[in-house]
């Protein structure tokens, strides 16, 4: 083993601010977002194209969602999808206390229902 020290940084918990990415919280929220919506389509066990079919999507478009190419889709069109996929959807505003760091947008989902069966 080598006694040479490596060199890292703390990372901030947003990967697209610390690769100086613009508008960072907007890419995170519609990560988790899409991460949700994936969640739920594998936890049912929908193929893509029943998938794209109960989303009104085509295949292409249900295929960059599941891969993480979101450019195209705004946080509101994940929220349609959301709904789309029988998920509530719940925003709460709140102040931010003096002694935090900057405001920030939190995504959190529960627990996936694990009584899903193949749609047909």
């Amino acid at each position: 083993m080598s006694n040479e020290k490596i060199e890292y940084e703390i990372g901030s918990g947003n990967v697209f601010k610390d690769l100086e990415i613009p508008n960072p919280e907007e890419y995170l929220a519609k990560a988790r977002l899409a991460g949700i919506i994936y969640d739920i389509i594998a936890e049912r066990k929908l193929k893509y194209g029943k998938a794209a079919k109960q989303l009104d999507m085509s295949k292409s478009e249900i295929t960059a969602l599941l891969n993480g190419r979101l450019d195209d889709f705004s946080i509101e069109r994940l929220f349609g999808l959301l709904r789309k996929l029988d998920r509530d959807i719940e925003i709460v505003v709140r102040e931010r206390p003096e002694d935090t760091p900057p405001a920030e947008i939190n995504i959190m989902a529960q627990e996936l229902e694990k009584n899903y069966e193949q749609a047909d």
